[in-house]
């Protein structure tokens, strides 16, 4: 089938979706967070065994996603015996139309991984950070965050066809 767009409709002969949408950007525009501003959805300590997420902006397969308030994400309670390594994601969700910033859980052990990312039709995440949870910690500290928003196999910044695009 042949498509091409976007053309005015005259008499309902051209309706287009999001998707249209998404799909002609998505291939203009690459994955990823903008970074007009170095702090750009920034994952740092919050209270206790939360982190917070600075206001920013990303995309994800055409679309684009917003956080317009310091947003707080609390991690699950530290194993008494083991670390883990937690992620904080922007999520991707062609099934639930939305994208949003949530924490993959790790698995605590002597020697912990991060948890690996989703990339499929349905479900798309990139990494903003990387969360050490150490042994019976009751907080986060600056030391225990790995920034991963510039590391462009698992978040990147946003760029176009021609250079990079800043909001």
């Amino acid at each position: 089938m042949e498509k091409s767009g976007f053309f005015n409709s005259s008499n309902g002969d051209r309706i287009y979706d999001a998707t249209d949408f998404a799909t002609y950007f998505g291939s203009l525009v690459s994955n990823g967070i903008f970074y007009k501003d170095t702090t750009n959805l920034q994952v740092t300590p919050g209270l206790g065994m939360a982190v917070n997420i600075a206001v920013g902006s990303g995309w994800i397969n055409g679309y684009h996603y917003e956080n317009t308030a310091v947003l707080s994400k609390t991690l699950e309670t530290a194993n008494g015996s083991f670390p883990r390594i937690d992620r904080i994601v922007m999520r991707w969700s062609f099934l639930e139309r939305n994208i949003i910033i949530t924490v993959l859980t790790g698995t605590a052990t002597a020697s912990p991984s991060a948890p690996a990312l989703t990339r499929n039709s349905d479900i798309y995440e990139l990494c903003l950070a990387e969360v050490l949870v150490p042994q019976a910690a009751t907080s986060i500290t600056i030391g225990n965050i790995t920034d991963t928003r510039l590391n462009s196999t698992l978040c990147g910044t946003v760029n176009s066809l021609v250079t990079a695009v800043y909001e």
